[in-house]
């Protein structure tokens, strides 16, 4: 038994990864937050509405959530909630001027 404690032991050790292969706060190329980006980076100062962005970017309703939930806490992208006649209040994106 000891020896099966030992042979654990020593794998732990050497088996052990010290990196992060997806760091918390990095965008990873092809990502839905980095295709995003660079969409609202084509059309700097347009307000876009979270259906155009689902429609123009063909990425799902969850995958543009979380990149805009992100992308506003990081500062790159600012969002206001607009009214519209006869509807609800809905909230509309643009990418940060600097």
């Amino acid at each position: 038994m000891d020896w099966m404690a030992g042979q654990l032991e020593g794998w732990h050790e050497e088996g052990a990864r010290h990196n992060n292969p997806r760091p918390a706060g990095v965008i990873r190329p092809g990502s839905g937050t980095d295709v995003l980006l660079r969409f609202l980076r084509q059309a700097p100062g347009r307000w876009f509405f979270h259906s155009e962005l689902v429609l123009a970017l063909g990425r799902s309703k969850g995958e543009i959530d979380w990149a805009l939930l992100y992308l506003v806490r990081e500062g790159q992208v600012e969002s206001r909630l607009t009214e519209l006649p006869a509807r609800k209040p809905v909230r509309m994106y643009r990418l940060r001027s600097i």
